[in-house]
């Protein structure tokens, strides 16, 4: 299944913004390329599967006007290797609600082996952008036959999860189009694809920026 167009802001509701800003760098079979670049049907190099195809991408445009009277909307600012060694490599925007994959060995209260995806926000210690003026910002997400991990900029973060709640606020014809790339979602929230890793939202976690 090909498809061919790119969504607007219009077409998703989430709670809180998630998806990747420009500038992050996500790798492909030809080198890293960034998101704003990245086109529907374009591979992606996945943390457990490899090349994938991206199917779907959804742009969300905040204006200036909504970050300044939500400023929750304003992007998450991850320093380079805030998380680990290369997590990221470089200064990394993402939206709050957007899930990142911490290694349990950064988390206090995880065994070092268990990887946790957990809200950018619920990340002790990361900017989330209050000292920069208000700005417009899009907020890319990108979609997959399935729920992914990738790295942006180096940083391993979870493609977009759909949920019944995401599609009941969609237009029909997007809900037609993620029923057909997610055809076992159901109305109940165990009907969502499962995610590959554990779940949490606050984090016992202190970065070491070096």
């Amino acid at each position: 299944m090909t498809l061919a167009k790119k969504l607007t802001q219009d077409d998703i509701t989430t709670t809180g913004a998630t998806g990747l800003c420009e500038g992050a760098g996500l790798r492909t079979p030809c080198g890293e390329r960034k998101v704003e670049y990245i086109r529907t049907g374009d591979l992606v190099v996945t943390r457990d599967n490899g090349l994938q195809a991206v199917r779907l991408i959804w742009t969300k445009t905040v204006t200036e006007a909504e970050v300044t009277a939500d400023p929750s909307l304003a992007p998450v600012v991850l320093e380079p290797r805030a998380i680990g060694p290369m997590m990221p490599q470089r200064a990394f925007r993402v939206g709050g609600a957007h899930r990142l994959l911490v290694p349990g060995w950064r988390l206090q209260d995880e065994e070092d082996h268990v990887n946790c995806l957990i809200p950018a926000r619920d990340v002790d210690g990361v900017s989330l952008g209050s000292d920069a003026p208000p700005a417009e910002v899009v907020y890319y997400n990108i979609v997959f036959d399935e729920p992914q991990v990738f790295c942006a900029s180096g940083m391993p973060v979870e493609s977009f999860n759909p949920s019944e709640d995401t599609l009941g606020s969609a237009p029909k014809e997007v809900q037609d189009e993620l029923r057909s790339l997610f055809p076992d979602l159901g109305k109940e929230p165990e009907d969502a694809p499962e995610p590959r890793y554990k779940r949490r939202t606050r984090a016992s976690y202190t970065p070491t920026f070096a």
